[in-house]
């Protein structure tokens, strides 16, 4: 079977839509799968914009011209969600919730907050007690072929090599949810540095942590997947060349050094 075959009929709820990497899934799937379901995308309004207004802006974006060129009907099987990771039950409406048990085959989260300064309760609410809402949802789907869990290769950077395991967690999971639920972030600033020992920053902590959760919730019981991309930069050239739409990582580096920025000071 081929992937697309797989993906026939198959509907698809993905979180972090908004992202880069969000819409480069969203775009692969529509365009290499052209007898995929609907893909729900998990949306919050935003600066006064509806969900409906955010997922049109979204399709805006030029990575999905050769889409549109191609198959422009494709971009009708996209659903906004309402809903929000970071709150508990992902923030959807009942009768949402309902749909997506019912008629959802295949979940990706993709949502995460990738500031490595973050402060370390909103880290864990969105990173680690988000990724466990999202595992939930994934136990109550009816007809569920695969869960997809986006982490990052350094949730592991403490390692000189990074093999395909899962390596021992640093911390309770469910403590850290229970530490950013109750404690006030003052004092969570005050533990930081220690707590997230021997990770660098509250990035690296959480995500760790987030694939302890899906593995402790998920296998087992469901189909799942646990990827860990490394840099994430522009796209070579599919599905257009150069593309991106930040300056996270080196992409900002190589922006500011074409500039002529002084970027060591």
């Amino acid at each position: 079977m081929s992937v697309a075959d797989f993906f026939i009929d198959k509907n698809v709820f993905i979180t972090g839509g908004s992202g880069f990497l969000g819409k480069l899934i969203i775009e692969k799937l529509l365009r290499s799968c052209p007898g995929i379901g609907k893909i729900y995308v998990l949306l919050r309004p935003r600066k006064g914009k509806a969900i409906e207004e955010r997922l049109e802006k979204i399709i805006e974006s030029p990575i999905f011209n050769p889409l549109r060129h191609q198959n422009p009907d494709a971009l009708r099987k996209l659903i906004p969600i309402k809903g929000d990771v970071s709150e508990l039950n992902l923030g959807i409406s009942k009768e949402d919730r309902e749909l997506l048990v019912n008629t959802v085959n295949i979940i990706y989260h993709s949502a995460a907050s990738v500031r490595f300064d973050d402060f370390l309760k909103d880290a864990i609410i969105l990173n680690v007690r988000g990724t466990r809402e999202v595992a939930k949802l994934a136990l109550d789907l009816k007809s569920i072929s695969i869960f997809v869990h986006i982490s990052t290769t350094y949730c592991n950077c403490d390692k000189l090599v990074v093999e395909e395991k899962l390596y021992p967690a640093h911390t309770s999971w469910r403590d850290a949810i229970m530490l950013a639920e109750e404690c006030d972030q003052q004092t969570l600033e005050t533990l930081t540095q220690k707590y997230i020992s021997p990770l660098p920053n509250t990035y690296t902590f959480a995500k760790s942590l987030g694939e302890h959760v899906v593995n402790d919730l998920c296998q087992g019981k469901i189909p799942t997947i646990i990827t860990r991309p490394s840099v994430v930069m522009n796209t070579e050239s599919d599905p257009i060349q150069g593309y991106t739409d930040n300056f996270n990582g080196p992409v900002g580096l190589v922006t500011a050094a074409g500039k002529g920025n002084n970027i060591l000071e």
